[in-house]
């Protein structure tokens, strides 16, 4: 376990990145309060991080990295005749480039100051990338020596630490770990920046809007890290970033995602088995209680009281009397006729008609017969006597004759006049006369 407080002075420890990220060194290392030196070699040589009670306050890399020309070059304030006349005057007279720029009417104390900044970030930058090799701690003022002093915020280097060390997988890695989770970021109490949640202001983390939008929703309480992927302000890989910096600094609270409020006590009662969710229809929503949800007890089957029917009420002698009444049919005069005739065909004729052909007589009690009785709708009512049935009609001489069907020969037969053979079965007369006979001589 790495711990510069137990670490001598004017003593050095060594250590491997494998085992412990070098954003966790940084993190402890302010912590702590520590002041010394921390040191990675790579193939070039040894890379430099200074640090005065906890706090970088320097960075020398073994590459000579981002040169004050080059910035200046990147952020418009010289031409290109300038940066070659500067790098001259810096060869010849070993002087440092502030010094010639400022010469050069290029920068004054404000800007080189905010130049020397940009050119540290990017200094930390290189050196937080380093991983999988041995480190170098020592501790004490003697190591302190050699380096241009540019204070940088500990917990912006922090930052650029996780995201140098959280590659594409990493990334991944850490969202599948947390699905199913919810997170909060915890505010660090009361300070100048406690809007944001964070330590130290955005612009020490290069932070802008999107980020402070996101760290303000995590302020207002859990949110879902599936959610925050989709509906989020930020890219899905610098939200991981994010995340994994709050929680390597103890901001970021986890925990699991609990099921719906309506059947949270249920699950709670079932053991962890949650039930079918019913859809109910459409109209105002409201979350069933427990008791819905399960239902009333079922009734013991030895308590259980058997189905009767309800009895019927006594049957009184009124209803007795009232009973024929109720049950007699009235019957038409010549209704009693018809039941004493033998049953016949029925034709349409028969229902409206005695047998025979001759219509009831109307009756005063019957309402269905006379005039202005009520007739079957398929047929039309009629008031006067039944038509005359219509006289067969007889055979006129007038009438022309059924036409014989001509049969038509397939054999030709001999014309009465010439004699010729005629075919019936053809339009035009084929003659079928012997063709003459050629006799021919031996002579």
């Amino acid at each position: 376990m790495f711990d510069p407080a137990t670490i001598p002075d004017d003593a050095c420890v060594d250590g491997h990145l494998d085992q412990l990220p070098v954003y966790q060194v940084l993190l402890t290392l302010g912590q702590k309060a520590t002041t010394g030196r921390l040191t990675i070699a790579d193939a070039a040589g040894d890379n430099h991080m200074y640090f005065m009670q906890g706090r970088p306050v320097g960075v020398h890399l073994a590459e000579h990295f981002h040169p004050i020309g080059q910035l200046l070059l990147e952020l418009g304030r010289i031409n290109g005749a300038t940066f070659v006349k500067a790098q001259r005057l810096i060869a010849e007279g070993n002087r440092l480039p502030g010094q010639v720029y400022k010469e050069l009417g290029v920068l004054d104390d404000a800007l080189l100051k905010e130049v020397l900044a940009i050119q540290a970030r990017r200094k930390a930058e290189h050196f937080c990338r380093l991983g999988s090799r041995p480190f170098t701690f020592c501790r004490g003022l003697t190591y302190l020596s050699g380096f241009t002093s540019t204070p940088l915020d500990a917990h912006g280097v922090i930052f650029l630490a996780v995201r140098q060390q959280m590659g594409e997988q990493a990334r991944e890695a850490w969202f599948e770990s947390a699905r199913g989770e919810q997170v909060r970021l915890v505010p660090p109490g009361p300070g100048p920046w406690e809007n944001t949640g964070l330590p130290a202001p955005l612009a020490h983390f290069g932070f802008g809007a999107p980020e402070e939008r996101f760290l303000q929703r995590l302020l207002a309480g859990f949110e879902a890290v599936s959610e925050l992927a989709e509906t989020g302000t930020l890219p899905r890989d610098e939200m991981a970033v994010v995340l994994r910096y709050l929680e390597v600094t103890g901001r970021l609270q986890r925990r699991t995602a609990p099921p719906p409020a309506a059947v949270a006590p249920l699950v709670a009662a079932t053991g962890g088995l949650a039930p079918p969710v019913a859809f109910a229809a459409p109209g105002p929503v409201s979350p069933p209680s427990v008791a819905a949800a399960i239902g009333p007890p079922p009734l013991p089957r030895a308590t259980a009281a058997p189905l009767v029917p309800p009895p019927f009420p006594p049957r009184s002698a009124s209803a007795d009397r009232l009973a024929p009444a109720a049950t007699a049919v009235r019957t038409h005069p010549a209704m009693a006729e018809l039941k004493n005739l033998p049953l016949a065909e029925p034709t349409s004729d028969d229902v409206f008609t005695r047998p025979g052909g001759r219509p009831l007589p109307p009756t005063e009690e019957d309402p269905f017969a006379g005039p202005g009785a009520v007739t079957d709708p398929r047929r039309p009512a009629h008031t006067g006597p039944p038509p005359a049935p219509a006289p067969a009609a007889a055979a006129s001489e007038e009438l022309p004759a059924p036409k014989k069907k001509k049969v038509k020969r397939t054999e030709p037969m001999p014309s009465e006049s010439s004699g010729v053979l005629i075919s019936e079965t053809r339009r035009e007369k084929t003659e079928m006369s012997s063709l003459p006979t050629i006799v021919i001589d031996d002579d």
